[in-house]
């Protein structure tokens, strides 16, 4: 398992590699530059302005050279400086990936909630009403889009019977409990579609799993059916549910820009967006970076909790 871990976390080497070059041929190939931004659209083109605007940020160098820099900034933790609000770039992701992360985990753990039991309970009931109801429920899930959902669940309980706020942030630490008002709605517009997914993954990999010999031979022993279940079936089966759970959390931390707008929820997708309105390259650059490194090390996370499930995964 240590020999593995270590191999598979040498193996993120070439791959983060490959995603700076992506990250910065991205922001190059987007219309316009940084010093049109600067200079603005007030007319002035003042060459010698545009001369010195391009000398100081390196633009007079081969694209290459600029790489080799931004790599080298990079690797010591320099983001470089917001064109927007002149600060580090580093501050500014630092304030909305806590909140992102908070949102899109709490999301995903209340799909895996609802989902683990409810897929359970549909594969062992095969063909009941639970199993039906699963099924209908987890159809409708996946068909309504996510932002329909949130605003369904704005005008709903927010505007309608006034229960739970709109909009807003407070952060858990600051206000537990008050935080709890802000973040209910957006995790439960954002669990409900994932754990759509869950519940029929579950129920999928269920019934493979309880059609299986191993299942066969663990009740001819005599083992009880609740054993059988939960102790072996589930756990096999849980196999490709944590995947799909951790790609999940991997989409939403870099996907929830749609949600984080419409309930005004200071996340890091949000910023990415509007530093893409404002042309903010600075921030576009690196949260998209940033993003693309959290989506690596989950894939890395994912892989290693094969084992931990089930000890018989082959790890190559």
């Amino acid at each position: 398992m240590l020999a593995y871990t270590l191999r598979r976390i040498a193996q993120l080497v070439p791959v983060l590699f490959v995603l700076t070059v992506v990250v910065f041929a991205f922001v190059e190939m987007l219309p316009g530059n940084i010093i049109d931004t600067l200079i603005g659209t007030e007319g002035i083109e003042d060459p010698e302005i545009r001369q010195a605007l391009e000398k100081e940020y390196g633009l007079d160098q081969p694209v290459y050279i600029r790489y080799a820099k931004w790599l080298g900034r990079t690797l010591q933790g320099d983001l470089g400086i917001s064109l927007v609000t002149r600060r580090p770039v580093t501050l500014e992701l630092m304030s909305g990936i806590p909140a992102t992360v908070y949102l899109a985990v709490v999301g995903i753990s209340l799909s895996m909630l609802i989902a683990v039991p409810l897929g359970t309970i549909a594969a062992v009931r095969r063909n009941s009403g639970i199993d039906y109801t699963a099924q209908v429920t987890s159809l409708a899930g996946i068909s309504i889009p996510e932002f329909w959902f949130a605003i369904l669940c704005v005008l709903f309980f927010s505007l309608w019977l006034g229960w739970l706020p709109s909009s807003g942030y407070i952060s858990p630490f600051q206000d537990f409990w008050g935080s709890l008002q802000f973040l209910i709605l957006p995790a439960a517009a954002i669990g409900f579609r994932q754990a759509a997914y869950t519940t029929r993954l579950t129920r999928s990999s269920m019934l493979d799993e309880m059609n299986k010999e191993y299942v066969d031979t663990a009740r001819s022993l005599g083992f009880r059916e609740r054993k059988v279940i939960f102790k072996y079936t589930l756990r096999n089966a849980m196999i490709p549910t944590i995947t799909i759970s951790g790609l999940q959390l991997a989409n939403l931390l870099g996907g929830t820009v749609v949600l984080e707008s419409i309930f005004a929820w200071p996340g890091v997708g949000r910023a990415i967006f509007e530093a893409i309105l404002q042309r903010d390259y600075p921030l576009i650059q690196a949260g998209v970076l940033v993003l693309g490194v959290i989506v690596v090390v989950i894939n890395l996370l994912v892989d290693l909790t094969y084992r931990l499930l089930n000890p018989r995964v082959k790890l190559g």
